[in-house]
């Protein structure tokens, strides 16, 4: 399934192997690499960047939506300036994650929660889901600050997911403020 979907100043849409630079500002990023879940290293070269890109679009058709991974561009530029994603949280079994993340130099504008609010609504529409979770570490204050101007309640603290000690956060569909 092909995703467009727009907000007030954002396209959701999803990724080209064409945006692997744009791609590498975030995830060759250290500043947003050591907060990933799962911990993954920063990516640091466009060869591997690519690969990545190219894996993610290739998966991109298998997936129950609401699952996947798109491109965020601020449309007044047309430049990504993150990504987002749906996935399945670990065991793997029935809790969606909801994840969010921004080049440094996008930092502060308020589009992770514009970008994540918009997919949610479009989730809880199509995806016929009933809640969405999104997992932070401890000190993550910026996605602990996104996952509350979500409307997200904080659930608790757990390593269940990813061997990592997580804040997990839930949204359920009937709570959802568009």
């Amino acid at each position: 399934m092909t995703l467009n979907l727009q907000t007030d100043r954002l396209l959701i849409r999803d990724w080209e192997e064409e945006d692997v630079q744009a791609a590498l500002e975030i995830y060759g990023s250290a500043d947003v690499a050591q907060w990933l879940s799962p911990a993954i290293d920063q990516v640091t070269d466009p060869v591997t960047m690519r690969a990545i890109l190219k894996a993610w679009i290739e998966a991109q058709p298998n997936l129950v939506v609401p699952a996947g991974r798109w491109a965020v561009v601020r449309q007044e530029d047309n430049e990504v300036v993150g990504g987002l994603l749906i996935r399945l949280l670990p065991p793997y079994e029935e809790d969606m994650e909801i994840g969010w993340q921004l080049k440094p130099a996008a930092w502060g504008n308020g589009y992770a929660t514009e970008a994540s609010r918009g997919l949610m609504k479009w989730a809880f529409k199509e995806g016929s889901i009933d809640e969405l979770f999104a997992v932070a570490r401890p000190k993550n204050k910026r996605a602990i600050a996104t996952a509350t101007r979500l409307g997200m309640n904080w659930v608790g603290e757990t390593d269940k997911y990813y061997d990592l000690n997580l804040q997990v956060y839930r949204l359920r569909a009937a709570d959802f403020k568009p």
